[in-house]
């Protein structure tokens, strides 16, 4: 998990039983922007957006260790971002939590405002990454698959 070593362990397993129980997970799968992939029969990682007035909030992303580094959180996020590809993307990622400030960054984020808040009880500080909105870099792609 991305928050081993940077939270304690029963932070962890606290943010496991309220974000991961099954009638948290029916509540997400509910209201939408949740998105699973699946390779060979088995399930390799998923995603869950939030469509605000001002940006998508990736509210969580994951991927099985064994699919990492093969395109399926990439395909995730796309996928994220299409649900309303004409305002930013915004991700939290806990300070320190180097594999997820790779994988945004190596998406196309950059970094934005540092956030200090509590997680049950127990300090943290996020850094919120930041990608623009899909239908900003649209005509680029065109203009430059044109030419």
């Amino acid at each position: 998990m991305s928050y081993e070593g940077l939270v304690r362990p029963d932070t962890i397993g606290r943010l496991v039983l309220r974000d991961f129980s099954p009638s948290a997970l029916g509540r997400r799968l509910l209201r939408g922007g949740v998105f699973v992939a699946v390779a060979w029969d088995e399930i390799a990682g998923f995603a869950d957006g939030d469509v605000g007035a001002e940006a998508i909030h990736v509210r969580a992303i994951a991927t099985e260790p064994s699919m990492r580094r093969r395109g399926v959180g990439t395909a995730l996020l796309t996928a994220v971002r299409g649900m309303a590809p004409d305002i930013p993307v915004a991700a939290d990622v806990l300070l320190g939590n180097l594999e997820g400030e790779r994988f945004y960054e190596t998406n196309g984020f950059v970094p934005g405002e540092v956030q200090h808040g509590s997680l049950f009880g127990e300090d943290v500080v996020e850094r919120r990454w930041w990608r623009e909105a899909m239908a900003e870099i649209l005509p680029v792609l065109r203009a430059s698959s044109d030419g």
